[in-house]
């Protein structure tokens, strides 16, 4: 059976299946282990001799970590150079706990990865703001805060949207969205609250701010969308919003909060649109 030694990460990093393939530089040791000569048609060819498990060991001494470890297969790899041993189930171990730090930081990293993976699926693949999945999650967990008579839900619905996509394509629509919910990130931070796209063109900001402060922050906002022009070829749009507000004090439930949110957006687009109503 071969034996191979590797170093203490490396050794940690087959023993947790993070790495498949292990790879030896083409010495004259492993070409004449490895290389099996033919002759055919009078001409010298190799083949790579395959085996069914090596030994992997780390350190020295008879206490040394070690493992016997199945090998798929011994593949040569002409642009790297190498032999590459393809690893599979580790058939026996010895004395091969895992490092105390290393498994703390393999840790980190499982979280680091996992709240990454959490985060993306809470995300809207389009605009990059949460999505309604979270915001129902979020609002759970608002109702129930210290400052619960502080929340609102402000409604913001884009005016004749599907104007745009029918004039000027879903591209152009998609950009639409994209800078109107980057507008309403660059927000939300004034509001002390956070952004969720609800679908199609209406967004949520679920925000905690008083109620005097909370109007005018919100008049700025709309005009500043509706000041920024969005650049087509055939000529540069306008965007406009309409915006619909509800208090949590104001209701008995989250889905009312929500309800006399929505039904203050249509109030809004009813008024004309490009307005504020609060109910």
């Amino acid at each position: 059976m071969y034996k191979i030694s590797v170093s203490k990460e490396l050794f940690n990093d087959i023993q947790l299946k993070k790495l498949k393939i292990l790879e030896k530089s083409t010495s004259s040791y492993w070409k004449r282990e490895l290389l099996e000569p033919k002759i055919i048609n009078d001409k010298i060819k190799y083949s790579i001799k395959q085996i069914d498990k090596i030994k992997i060991t780390n350190g020295l001494g008879e206490e040394k970590p070690q493992m016997i470890i199945e090998c798929i297969k011994v593949d040569y790899s002409f642009k790297k150079d190498l032999f590459e041993f393809h690893l599979g189930r580790i058939i026996e171990q010895k004395n091969s706990n895992l490092d105390e730090n290393y498994k703390d930081s393999l840790i980190q990293e499982l979280l680091r990865e996992r709240a990454l993976l959490e985060d993306s699926m809470n995300r809207d693949h389009l605009t990059g703001v949460y999505n309604r999945r979270k915001m129902e999650n979020d609002l759970a967990m608002f109702i129930h805060q210290n400052n619960k008579d502080l929340l609102t839900a402000v409604f913001i619905d884009a005016d004749r949207f599907k104007g745009i996509n029918d004039n000027f394509g879903h591209d152009t629509g998609d950009k639409a969205l994209v800078y109107l919910a980057k507008k309403l990130q660059e927000y939300s931070n004034f509001l002390n609250g956070e952004v969720y796209r609800y679908g199609g063109e209406e967004f949520l900001i679920l925000c905690f701010l008083p109620q005097y402060e909370l109007k005018p922050k919100l008049l700025e906002l709309k005009e500043e969308i509706k000041n920024q022009k969005i650049y087509h070829p055939k000529q540069d749009i306008t965007l406009t919003v309409s915006m619909g507000v509800s208090f949590f004090k104001d209701c008995k439930t989250k889905e009312e909060l929500l309800k006399k949110a929505d039904n203050a957006v249509y109030k809004a687009k009813e008024q004309g649109r490009d307005s504020i109503v609060l109910v």
